[in-house]
């Protein structure tokens, strides 16, 4: 194993059996840039790579992100994916291409698991920076529009962060992002007017659609 890795040990939602899964030494873990969908650059190792995880016993993919699979979701996971998934696919060697396919199984079962919309979407957005990394415009944009849906249904039927799973005005901030990098003008001037306007959103929120905001309007002015 590579310097910079070491083994964690993982419960698996579903079977709640151990697994080990290779994760980024934190002391390699070196940020680089941060664009203003979040998406990061690092110097060296790259965690996005190491998120997924593949339980050794059951052969579930999940994220961190995951709860405890409930009862009444179970059926669904074992009809839409175990019953249709070849264990011998989630083997690989953590490069881009290998990744991009442990978080798509990753989508899948979340849905199936009844996961969070927010953690969908959260998958959903790093399925948009890997085809970013490789230089994949097209499949970026296309994930984009499939997060940006998630995101919309998040929006439409938030509760409170807990239940939810992230702060409003970082809800918003994500969808008038993606809106904007979406060429969506009206969405994105609307959200960000939400934004810079509304007394509950923080300081830090509305200091970045602020500079988000001037950014999408130069570009199109």
């Amino acid at each position: 194993m590579a310097e910079h890795i070491f083994s964690k040990k993982v419960k698996c939602p579903y079977c709640l059996k151990q697994s080990e899964t290779p994760r980024v030494l934190s002391r390699h873990i070196r940020p680089q840039e941060v664009a203003k969908d979040g998406y990061t650059t690092y110097d060296g190792a790259n965690p996005y790579f190491y998120e997924p995880t593949v339980c050794s016993h059951c052969h579930l993919v999940f994220h961190d992100s995951f709860d405890k699979v409930r009862k009444t979701n179970r059926e669904a996971l074992e009809t839409g994916y175990f019953d249709r998934v070849n264990a011998e696919a989630l083997d690989g060697d953590r490069s881009a291409e290998h990744v991009i396919r442990l978080y798509k199984f990753a989508v899948v079962t979340a849905q199936l698991s009844g996961q969070k919309p927010s953690v969908v979407a959260m998958l959903g957005m790093r399925l948009v920076w890997m085809y970013r990394l490789m230089g994949n415009e097209a499949s970026e944009k296309e994930w984009m529009k499939r997060t940006l849906d998630k995101y919309n249904e998040v929006q439409e039927a938030y509760t409170d962060q807990v239940r939810t799973g992230l702060p409003y005005d970082q809800l918003m901030l994500r969808i008038a992002d993606l809106s904007a990098a979406l060429g969506l003008y009206e969405d994105a001037r609307r959200w960000y007017g939400i934004l810079l306007g509304s007394k509950e959103v923080s300081e830090r929120i509305r200091t970045q659609a602020r500079s988000h905001w001037e950014d999408f309007r130069i570009e199109h002015a």
